[in-house]
């Protein structure tokens, strides 16, 4: 959620708070617990693969409201949207800031799970004794309640620092706060993930592995999905922090404004909304995330500091709920809120989409209560059945055992149990009964650190030794975490049927860049079946960010 120019803002979400002291005396559980395990990059949910699919929700941003400026509780109003959300076929909410406890006892009754935000400024001065104690009051005030509410299952405690306010207050005061109330959430909720909200376009440098989970907002016009593509650039996220932690996608989705701004930042039609939601789902899947939050449930009429007018900034427009005008206080769902109840009935999280396979393909589907039966078709031929589906968690295999190389466009069907078709989705893999060469693609640096020179020279390699075929370009920028600058694209023509070839260039790296980061991408392709081939290299600016980065 970016609010430029509006996180000073943020600030004034501690009235509400405030308010938060006069919560009611604990309430005592006396159903049984359901046990929350964080294993193999996945959440478990009493024993069982759990996906959480969560949609951004934020209450107090109906029109007129500002839900960091002291707002009234609103239980009925969770209420009624709490059985809206679970009829659309999600099973948990996020949030950026904390529900009060008479809201949380509505979600916790609902049934759906929470990643509950604790709304730390990103822009405080961390660094400083007196802002660090009223945070850490702000955190036990919150958890004096909270840790009684077992639909909790993750604690966002900010959201999107920006690199050049971390390189000012210092890396290493950014980490103490964060351990700090790392520390004082598992202690007061044991087993229950702590992680702040990145954004794989400015914080993908940051070692994220001081916390439980890997969590991210992706939006694909933005940073080294330009390179990479949107599937890939959330990928990597995992690989470079390298200890296998679940991987969260806390944001993405795309503004129906009537004006919009670079790229797609805006500007778009409900129809383009309706469709580009499934794709990104289909694509952060492919990433292998164990959870998605796209963004967000309704629109926030607060963003263009005018929350009785819908005015055309972007953020004001991404809800899969719009409001006709300032006195509509519930809402009609826009054609993406139906695309996604659809395509929530089942979430494939293998196969996957740009994945080769040897031969033996694994099927882990989360199913919606009323699939009771599937199918997979491979060539006009049906290849898999599976009858009297329950939901939950499905898994499985299909084998192609001793096939030689092929590509494969997989047509996945999944029924009621009167036979009415829910829902299709294909899905296309390579398979072969030995592992493929892969062409390979690479960027380096004469360059060390951003103060030793101006000017950062690289070097890309491309080589294709394979059955692969190369589209006709390389794309390749450099990410400068300047605020929200997209960075420096660049486009690199080539020859797809040269085996060997390689470029150099340079730029000229602006003195307020605290880290460069280079990427590079390329499609290659075999038959239906499409790759992008990718490298990526950082570059940091002195040795400020040792603490914080990824090494």
């Amino acid at each position: 959620m970016k609010i430029r120019g509006l996180l000073a803002l943020l600030l004034m979400q501690f009235l509400f708070v405030g308010a938060l002291g006069q919560a009611a005396a604990l309430t005592n559980q006396t159903m049984p617990q359901p046990i929350l395990e964080i294993k193999d990059g996945w959440y478990y949910l009493n024993g069982q693969k759990f996906f959480v699919n969560a949609i951004g929700y934020e209450i107090g941003a109906r029109p007129g409201q500002h839900p960091y400026i002291k707002r009234a509780s609103e239980p009925e109003r969770v209420k009624r949207d709490m059985a809206v959300i679970k009829e659309g076929g999600f099973n948990a909410i996020r949030t950026w800031s904390e529900l009060s406890e008479e809201e949380l006892k509505v979600v916790q009754a609902s049934g759906l799970k929470v990643i509950f935000g604790i709304g730390i400024a990103p822009a405080s001065d961390f660094g400083d004794p007196e802002v660090v104690k009223g945070y850490m009051s702000i955190v036990n005030k919150v958890l004096a309640y909270s840790k009684h509410y077992d639909s909790i299952i993750t604690y966002l405690i900010m959201n999107e620092p920006m690199p050049q306010h971390i390189q000012k207050v210092g890396a290493q005061a950014t980490v103490g706060l964060w351990t700090d109330i790392r520390d004082l959430i598992h202690r007061e909720h044991p087993g229950i993930p702590v992680t702040i909200t990145g954004n794989s376009a400015i914080t993908e440098f940051v070692d994220m592995n001081v916390f439980d989970v890997y969590a991210y907002n992706a939006y694909d016009y933005d940073g080294f999905n330009y390179t990479h593509g949107f599937a890939n650039a959330s990928k990597i996220l995992p690989q470079m922090n390298k200890q296998g932690k679940p991987l969260l996608l806390t944001e993405f989705g795309l503004s129906v404004s009537r004006k919009g701004g670079e790229s797609r930042y805006g500007g778009n039609t409900l129809a383009a909304q309706q469709q580009m939601l499934p794709w990104y789902y289909r694509q952060l899947l492919d990433a292998g995330a164990a959870g998605a939050c796209p963004f967000y449930y309704a629109d926030g009429w607060w963003k263009g500091e005018q929350p009785s007018v819908h005015d055309d900034t972007p953020e004001e427009w991404f809800g899969f709920w719009g409001y006709r005008d300032a006195k509509d206080t519930v809402g009609y769902p826009r054609p993406v809120w139906h695309a996604m109840k659809q395509y929530n009935k089942a979430l494939i999280s293998s196969p996957r989409n740009q994945t080769f396979y040897e031969n033996e393909i694994p099927l882990e589907i989360f199913l919606q209560a009323d699939v009771a039966s599937m199918k997979v078709v491979h060539n006009d031929k049906v290849i898999y059945v599976q009858q009297e589906l329950s939901g939950g968690y499905f898994d499985d295999v299909i084998s192609f055992a001793g096939e030689s190389l092929a590509d494969r466009e997989l047509i996945f069907e999944f029924y009621d149990k009167n036979q009415a078709l829910l829902k299709l989705e294909s899905i296309v893999v390579l398979t072969a009964n030995e592992v493929v060469q892969w062409p390979t693609l690479t960027v380096s640096t004469s360059v060390a650190n951003l103060e030793d020179q101006q000017e950062v020279p690289i070097s890309i390699t491309l080589e294709n030794h394979s059955v692969f075929t190369l589209k006709n370009e390389v794309r390749y920028m450099y990410s400068t975490h300047i605020g929200w600058s997209r960075g420096e694209r660049r486009r690199w023509a080539i020859d797809p049927t040269v085996k060997r070839q390689a470029m150099t260039d340079s730029y000229v790296v602006p003195n307020e860049s605290p880290v460069v980061g280079l990427y590079v991408g390329a499609d290659i392709s075999y038959g239906k079946f499409v790759k992008t081939i990718h490298d990526e290299h950082l570059i940091y600016r002195g040795s400020w960010a040792d603490s914080i980065r990824i090494h």
